[in-house]
């Protein structure tokens, strides 16, 4: 009876250590994983081909989330990369030149040439009463051919993989 009453306790104190250890490497993967921690950037590609089908876009993007934006020029001719959501965020570019209208900032990319664009997007609008957050589409289009048109998605996610 001793031996059984003193196993209890001698096989709880590895069991206790071995909960911990384990509670605190899934709480060092979470705060790892979490966006703009060490996470790598979000990679939107966009291929100009011509003016009659404007930018073709893969990829997304989250609130407070490195991203890298690659554009390339299929076309003949030069073609801008406009957008309101460059006008206050500081962009590090790669090729093209950088030009600065009123309400929004454009990157000229010249004819078969490709324009990188590196920078934060901003935090999400975050309504703690309902829980929700609201994904961001901005316009995007070429300040030289204004027929040329595109959207980028920022996504807002909570929670796990789908929600939560």
């Amino acid at each position: 009876m001793k031996i059984r009453g003193h196993t209890t306790p001698v096989l709880a104190v590895p069991l206790a250590l071995a909960a911990v250890t384990l509670l605190g490497m899934g709480a060092r993967e979470a705060f790892a994983q979490a966006p703009g921690m060490g996470a790598p950037p979000s990679k939107v590609e966009i291929t100009i081909k011509d003016r009659q089908h404007g930018y073709e876009t893969m990829g997304l993007t989250m609130p407070s989330h490195e991203t890298t934006i690659v554009v390339r020029n299929l076309n003949t001719v030069t073609h801008g990369f406009a957008s309101r959501l460059f006008k206050d965020l500081p962009v590090r570019m790669e090729g093209g030149t950088e030009v600065r209208g009123k309400n929004f900032t454009s990157f000229h990319v010249e004819p078969g040439k490709t324009l990188t664009l590196h920078f934060a997007t901003a935090p999400s609008n975050f309504d703690p009463a309902t829980g929700g957050a609201e994904s961001i589409r901005h316009a995007l289009w070429c300040d030289i051919h204004p027929e040329v048109k595109g959207e980028l998605y920022v996504i807002e996610t909570r929670g796990e993989i789908g929600g939560g």
